[in-house]
Formats: C-alpha cells, sequence, structure tokens
C-alpha cells in the first residue's frame, strides 16, 4: 500500500513552498494570500490565494478527506475541529500546543458542515 501524500509543495521559478498538511490547523485567505497557520501559533503567509490552494488539495485524496473549504475565509482541518455553534456562528479548533482557536463562519456554512460530519458519522 502506497502512503498517502500529506505534504503540498507550492513553488515558483525562485521559491518553494512544503505545507504539511497534518500539522496545519487551518488556512485564512488574506486578499490574494493565504495564511497558514499549524500548532503553537506558528503561521506564515503564501503568495497564493485560498482558491490555488483549495483546487490543489482537491487533487490529493488525504487533504479532500481532512481539509475542507468553509466559506470564503477558511480552509480548516476537520480533525481539528471539536465544537460548532451556529447560534453564535462559530466552529472551534483544539490546537494541540494548547487552548483553543474560534473563527467566525457564516451559519448557512455551518450547518452544512454539520449536516456533513453527521453523515459520515454512520
Amino acid at each position: 500500500m502506497t502512503p498517502q501524500k500529506t505534504t503540498l509543495c507550492l513553488g515558483s521559478y525562485d521559491e518553494l513552498y512544503i505545507i504539511d498538511l497534518n500539522k496545519v490547523i487551518y488556512m485564512e485567505a488574506d486578499d490574494h494570500y493565504t495564511n497558514v497557520f499549524y500548532a503553537a501559533e506558528s503561521s506564515f503567509m503564501l503568495p497564493y490565494g485560498l482558491g490555488d490552494i483549495e483546487k490543489r488539495i482537491l487533487d490529493m485524496p488525504w487533504a479532500r478527506k481532512h481539509l475542507m473549504r468553509l466559506g470564503r475565509k477558511y480552509i480548516v482541518n476537520l480533525r481539528s475541529v471539536f465544537r460548532i455553534n451556529t447560534v453564535k456562528e462559530t466552529i472551534f479548533l483544539v490546537n494541540p500546543a494548547g487552548g483553543t482557536i474560534n473563527l467566525h463562519v457564516s451559519k448557512p456554512v455551518l450547518r452544512s458542515l454539520i449536516d456533513l460530519l453527521r453523515a459520515h458519522e454512520h
């Protein structure tokens, strides 16, 4: 059995970015850039839009299963999700380095996520 690829490499002529998708808690759009957040409050900015990264993720079976686009602003590691509150329009992510991360996401997006997670439960 071939191990599944969990590293995303994005490059241009003079730069290469290597993202360990196992360590990603979430990614956040910032205009035409994307901020990648790992545990222990480490983060870095990529010169690629969230849509470009999402297209690459969709081509990777492991990433497609564990990372999900939530609205226009986020890609979230579903293994980090521990609570979803549609009233407060907030998704709560556990940070393996300690603490939690709260992201504001629209109610319809959260309801879709809840439905998806419940469907995979059975």
